[in-house]
Order: C-alpha cells, then sequence, then structure tokens
C-alpha cells in the first residue's frame, strides 16, 4: 500500500509540471472538434505538450492517474499506456480531414487487399471494400527510461518499409486480383486505386551521444512516394535548447517530402474529385471471384504485438 501510495504521489506531481497526457489528449480532440480545425500546424504545440506529458511519465516510470489498469503492475500499464500516442496520431489525422472533407472518416478500418485483410488508420469511404483513399500513420522514436536507451526515429523502419508498401501494393491489387496488368510500374500504380499515403510523426534522439538527423527520415520517405505510395508528410520533433519541451524540426528542402498539411490537402482533394456534383461516393468495385479466400487468414489486428 506504502508503494502503491507513493506512486500516486509521484504521479501527481509529474502531472503537475508537465499535465496529465489523457486530458490533454482530449483536449486536443475537443479543440479540434468544436473549433472545426483542418490544419495540423493550428495543432502542432498542443501535440507537441501531449507527447512531453508522455514522455516525462514514461521516463519517471510512473504511470499517469486514472489511466491504464489499475490491477497492472506499474511499467507494463505504463507501457500500454504509451502505446496510445500511435492511435492519438491516426485518430487526429481523421478528425482533421473529416473537418476538411464533411465526410465520416475514422480511423483504424478493415480494408480488403489482394492476399489479406490490411488494418488501414486511414481509409474514405470507410468500407471494407474498395476504399478510394487509404493512409498509413507512423509514431516513432522514444526516450530514454530505466534502464532503456533512447530510441531512435528511423529504428527498425527497414521493416515498416517493407509493410508499407507490401500494403500499397497489396490494396491496389484488390479490384482485378490476378487478372491485373501492370505493364509499367509508375503508371500502374499511379492510376490504381486506392491512392495510399503515410503521414510520419518523429520525435528526433538527441540524447546518448546519438543524434537523428531529419534529412534520414525525409529520405527514406521520399523513396516510398516515389516508387510505391501516393505521397508522403512528415513532422518532426526535438528536445528544445531549454530542456523543458519539445520543438518542430523544420524539413529539409532538398528532398521532395512534403508537411503534414499538404498531405491532409492531397487526401481533400482527392475526396472532393471522387465525390463529384452528386456528393456520393463512388460504389465500390468488388471482384466477382476473390482469388485468394482471406476470410480465414489471420489479418494485421490479429499479428500486431
Amino acid at each position: 500500500m506504502t508503494n502503491i501510495r507513493a506512486i500516486a504521489d509521484r504521479s501527481e506531481a509529474l502531472e503537475a509540471r508537465v499535465g496529465h497526457p489523457g486530458m490533454l489528449w482530449e483536449a486536443l480532440k475537443d479543440r479540434v472538434q468544436d473549433q472545426g480545425l483542418t490544419r495540423f500546424g493550428d495543432v502542432q504545440e498542443h501535440w507537441l505538450d501531449l507527447m512531453w506529458s508522455m514522455d516525462a511519465f514514461r521516463i519517471a516510470g510512473v504511470p499517469p492517474r486514472a489511466m491504464g489498469r489499475a490491477d497492472v503492475d506499474s511499467p507494463a500499464r505504463l507501457a500500454a499506456i504509451y502505446r496510445s500516442k500511435g492511435n492519438w496520431f491516426a485518430t487526429l489525422v481523421s478528425l482533421l480531414l473529416q473537418n476538411r472533407t464533411n465526410q465520416p472518416i475514422s480511423p483504424r478500418t478493415k480494408v480488403r487487399g489482394f492476399s489479406q485483410l490490411h488494418q488501414v488508420d486511414v481509409a474514405w469511404p470507410v468500407r471494407e471494400n474498395d476504399p478510394r483513399v487509404c493512409a498509413e500513420t507512423k509514431v516513432t522514436g522514444a526516450p530514454a527510461f530505466g534502464s532503456t536507451p533512447a530510441r531512435s526515429a528511423i529504428a527498425d523502419f527497414s521493416n515498416r518499409r517493407k509493410e508499407l508498401k507490401f500494403a500499397a501494393t497489396d490494396l491496389k491489387l484488390y479490384r482485378r486480383q490476378q487478372d491485373t496488368s501492370i505493364d509499367h510500374w509508375g503508371v500502374w500504380r499511379e492510376k490504381a486505386p486506392p491512392k495510399t499515403y503515410f503521414l510520419w510523426a518523429a520525435r528526433l534522439r538527441t540524447e546518448g551521444g546519438y543524434v537523428d538527423d531529419i534529412r534520414r527520415l525525409a529520405r527514406e520517405a521520399q523513396a516510398l512516394a516515389t516508387s510505391y505510395l501516393d505521397g508522403a508528410g512528415l513532422f518532426g520533433w526535438r528536445n528544445a535548447s531549454s530542456g523543458n519541451r519539445y520543438e518542430a524540426v523544420d524539413l529539409p528542402v532538398e528532398y521532395q517530402v512534403s508537411e503534414i498539411d499538404d498531405v491532409l490537402y492531397r487526401i481533400e482533394t482527392e475526396v472532393r474529385h471522387l465525390l463529384g456534383p452528386s456528393g456520393v461516393p463512388p460504389a465500390p468495385v468488388v471482384p466477382e471471384k476473390p482469388s485468394v479466400d482471406i476470410d480465414g487468414l489471420l489479418g494485421d489486428a490479429q499479428t500486431s504485438s
């Protein structure tokens, strides 16, 4: 009981300094919805405040008040809470796009591909068969805590890159299945639905003698956008020199990588063109006989850790 009280006291003291991540998240969502905000730039500083609060609790090793399962020990509970940041970013992107398009857009939709079901972070229209726009979101990088060193923003990205390439191609193959004729790869991937995008939010490591270079992330995002995807947006942040907050990092001009808001605008434009004068989403195109029976296969949601 004494240990539980001590953890609660540390959590309350930390909350007084950096805020409560759960409350900051709810306030951020309410601001986007109540004010009808459409730009990530309008809430960028609020996102950084949220990440600073979340990371502060991670570093301190105490869970925020009333978040997570109280019957789980603090390290496991805190780890589960910390994983929420990926869902938060996907939800934030969905809310901004919903305000931009006046269309229902919800995060984490199951979508049928050629060979399996995919859990897509953002899909429009929100349906399992043949959405026309799909976007994957990622939040990478983490501060050091306890004996665990800081995690680089680019850590394990080679695997993430493979996942993004596979998902984009598998989704585009859904309509025609094995009858698909690709010919020139660049022409086919640009014309084949759905349009696929990648939105990347990353904490750049600056501690432990290592420094993440935003140019490395931009190079990775550009390679995806020029080979498999229809666009990629990047937002990076790092510890400010004051040591008590995060600050955004400018994108390098030498890479053709977009800001988050530019990709949101591209998605909005794509949705509006597809809606046309009718204002009704296009009907799905469903193959008569799928080449692969995917109903009995494990999907992304069942295999992710």
